[in-house]
């Protein structure tokens, strides 16, 4: 068995890969990497994908860009044609509802976030439960397509069900 060495990317649909794009370099320091499909190039069809990656059928990814956030997982965004569903903004959803990006100010986060085009949720929420701990805090925005966006802040150590099995928790550094 292959040995699982991290997340190496995230994939999220947007409603416009230019705006998302842009909101990701302001909001986040996200830098592009590249652009694997254009919008006047050949679109990648759900007629011929389905099998090889679940695109459905009589949809079409017209735009695709593999972005980096500092150091942490490179970012993947796709701009489909033919159909979505409902916002990506409430975790009962099925698929990806939110990621989360460790920072060390919250406040300047999250005025980078306003400043981009995002707005922030009631916060910041201060932790619990195993999480708990001295300035140990979170706060959540949605991106202007309705994704939600995590800040966390952990300088007080979390409690660890079993730490000798499963290794810190991974803060970027």
């Amino acid at each position: 068995m292959g040995v699982i060495k991290g997340i190496e990317h995230i994939g999220i649909t947007v409603p416009s890969i230019e705006a998302a794009e842009r909101f990701f370099q302001q909001a986040f320091g996200a830098k592009t990497l590249y652009a694997l499909i254009e919008k006047d190039g050949k679109a990648q069809e759900g007629d011929e994908m389905c099998d090889k990656n679940g695109l459905e059928p009589g949809t079409r990814i017209v735009a695709l860009r593999m972005m980096r956030i500092a150091d942490g997982a490179n970012v993947e965004l796709f701009e489909v044609e033919g159909g979505h569903g409902s916002t990506a903004d409430a975790p009962s959803h099925m698929g990806m509802h939110h990621f989360a990006l460790y920072v060390d100010d919250l406040d300047a986060a999250a005025a980078r976030f306003r400043d981009a085009g995002g707005t922030m949720r009631d916060g910041p929420i201060e932790l619990g439960g195993k999480e708990k701990g001295e300035g140990n805090r979170c706060w959540f925005g949605v991106s202007p397509w309705g994704m939600q966006v995590e800040f966390v802040h952990l300088p007080s150590p979390i409690v660890l069900d079993d730490p000798a099995n499963s290794g810190p928790r991974w803060i970027p550094g």
